[in-house]
C-alpha cells in the first residue's frame, strides 16, 4: 500500500516537533531483545538528546524499521550495529547513521540501492525490494537526504534539516510525544535467564516463569526448555520482564522478595498491556483464604507446592487452548463484542479500537501510530496487545475491518467499485479489487453481481 501511495504521489508530509533521540531510541528499544538472542553488539549514540527537528514520525518510523530490519538480516550472530546521531551546531542538518558488519553490497551496484525492486546480487534471502526505495522517497519528502557507503559492512546516512523552513507551515501537526517503556536496564538485568537457545524459536510459545529459588528456576528451565521460549525472574524486576517480553502464559510463585504473587498478578492484570496473559500461582499455602485471594487478584490457576510436573504442563496447554479459542472468538466476532459478552479488559479493549476504525474507516491516511495515540499505549504495545487477542497483527485488522465495511456497502449501496474502496479507506480502486479478491474469492464486481 505504501509503494502503490508513493508511486501516486498520494503521501502528504504531516511533521511534527520530535525529539529525536527519544524517538530513534524507542525504536532501538525494539530490536535490542534481537541484538541479544544474536550476540549483536548494538548500540545507539548522539551528541544532544535534546535536539529537537520536525519530521513525521510515521513515515520515518518506517524508515528507520527497513534499515534496522535490513541490518539485522544481513549482520551474522556476533557482530555489530550501531545508529549514531549527529548535530552539526555549526550548520542547518542533523545526521543519523546506520552501520553494520554485515554482508555489504557489491561496490559496482551501490549506485541501484534506492531503485525498486532491486535486490543485490549476493542477497539471498527473501524480500520485496521496494524498501530502501521507499525509504528514499520519505526521506526525499522531508527534504532531506540518504547515502550509502559498504566497507565491511554497510553504512546508511540520514541528512534531514533543522527547523522547519523548508516544510510547509500548513502540513506541520501538534502531536504530543507518546511515552515507551524504556526498557534498556531491563535487558541487562542479572536476575532473568534466558533459554539456553541462541535464537528464540517463534513457532513455540513463551512462558515467563518468577520464582526466586535458583535451583527450581534451574530444573523448570531444562524441563520446559525444548517445548516452551522459557524466560524467568527472580522476582525483583518481574513486572517489568513481563512488559517487556508480552509472554504467552505467566508462572509466579506466592512468597517472592519484593512484591507477591498476588500483588504481580493484579498488576498486571489491570495493565492493558499484560491483562490478556494467563497467570498460574505457585505456593505452598493450601487454604481457602489464599485461593480467594488469588481469584481476587485476576489469577487464572492456583497449584500448590510441590506441585507435580505433570499436572503444571498440562495447566499450562489447557489455559493456552482456551487463549486460543478466545483469539477465535474475537476474531469471528468483531460485530458483536459487547460491554456484557465477557466482561474482561480485552472485550472492551477490541470495542474502543474498532469503534475508532469505524469511525476513520475512510481515511486511508490513518496510521498505528493515531491508534495507539487514542488508545493511550505505544505502537510496539499495541501491535503485541492485538497479536495476542486477535492473533494477527494491527495492519492485518485494519484491513480486515475495511474490507468487511466494503462488502457491506456493496450490498447495500448505490455506490459504484471505486467509490465503495475510497470509503472504505483503499487508496486506489486497484488495491482495493486485488485485496477484495485475496480475502473473498472474487472480485468486487462479481461480489456485487451475486
Amino acid at each position: 500500500m505504501d509503494f502503490k501511495k508513493s508511486e501516486d504521489n498520494n503521501f502528504r508530509l504531516k511533521p511534527s516537533k520530535t525529539n529525536i533521540w527519544k524517538f530513534s531510541k524507542a525504536i532501538f528499544q525494539d530490536f535490542k531483545r534481537e541484538a541479544k538472542k544474536r550476540n549483536i553488539d548494538f548500540t545507539i549514540t548522539t551528541t544532544n538528546e535534546d535536539l529537537e527537528i520536525y519530521i513525521d514520525r510515521n513515515l520515518m518510523d518506517k524508515v528507520y524499521f527497513n534499515l534496522l530490519s535490513n541490518a539485522f538480516k544481513f549482520t551474522p550472530n556476533n557482530g555489530k550495529i550501531s545508529i549514531t546521531i549527529q548535530d552539526h551546531k555549526n550548520s542547518d542538518n542533523v545526521s543519523i547513521c546506520f552501520s553494520d558488519s554485515g554482508i555489504g553490497i557489491p561496490q559496482g551496484e551501490i549506485q541501484n540501492v534506492f531503485k525498486a525492486f532491486y535486490q543485490g546480487s549476493n542477497n539471498y534471502r527473501n524480500s520485496s525490494g521496494i524498501g530502501l526505495h521507499l525509504s528514499k522517497n520519505f526521506i526525499d519528502l522531508h527534504q532531506g537526504k540518504i547515502d550509502v557507503i559498504s566497507k565491511n559492512g554497510a553504512v546508511f546516512t540520514i541528512n534531514l534539516l533543522k527547523g522547519k523552513s523548508h516544510l510547509n507551515e500548513k502540513d506541520i501537526i501538534d502531536e504530543p510525544m507518546i511515552d515507551l517503556v524504556d526498557e534498556a536496564d531491563y535487558l541487562e538485568s542479572e536476575d532473568i535467564i534466558l533459554s539456553n537457545k541462541a535464537v528464540e524459536d517463534k513457532d513455540k510459545y513463551t512462558i515467563l516463569f518468577i520464582e526466586d529459588n535458583i535451583d527450581l528456576l534451574e530444573f523448570i528451565v531444562k524441563k520446559f526448555d525444548d517445548e516452551y521460549n522459557v524466560y524467568t525472574s527472580q522476582g525483583n524486576d518481574a513486572i517489568e520482564q513481563a512488559l517487556r517480553i508480552i509472554p504467552d502464559i505467566i508462572v509466579c510463585d506466592l512468597n517472592l522478595p519484593e512484591k507477591n504473587g498476588f500483588e504481580i498478578c493484579e498488576i498486571l492484570k489491570k495493565d492493558l498491556r499484560t491483562s490478556h496473559i494467563p497467570t498460574i500461582i505457585l505456593t505452598a499455602v493450601d487454604n481457602q483464604q489464599s485461593y480467594i485471594k488469588a481469584l481476587e487478584s485476576g489469577a487464572d490457576l492456583y497449584l500448590t507446592k510441590p506441585f507435580n510436573l505433570k499436572v503444571l504442563s498440562q495447566s499450562i496447554k489447557g489455559l493456552l487452548f482456551n487463549r486460543e479459542k478466545l483469539k477465535y472468538y474475537f476474531k469471528n466476532n468483531l460485530d458483536v463484542i459487547d460491554e456484557h459478552s465477557f466482561g474482561v479488559p480485552e472485550q472492551l479493549f477490541i470495542k474502543k479500537l474498532n469503534e475508532f476504525l469505524d469511525a476513520n474507516i475512510a481515511n486511508s491516511d490513518l496510521t498505528v501510530e493515531e491508534l495507539a495515540a487514542f488508545l493511550n499505549i505505544s505502537r510496539v504495545q499495541l501491535y503485541r496487545k492485538v497479536k495476542a487477542i486477535l492473533g494477527i497483527n494491527v495492519s492485518d485488522h485494519i484491513n480486515n475491518l475495511r474490507l468487511d465495511n466494503a462488502a457491506k456497502m456493496l450490498k447495500n449501496s448505490d455506490l459504484n467499485i471505486s467509490e465503495v474502496g475510497y470509503a472504505s479507506g483503499f487508496s486506489s480502486p486497484n488495491y482495493f479489487s486485488t485485496a477484495f479478491k485475496n480475502k473473498y474469492g472474487v472480485s468486487p464486481k462479481e461480489y456485487k453481481a451475486e
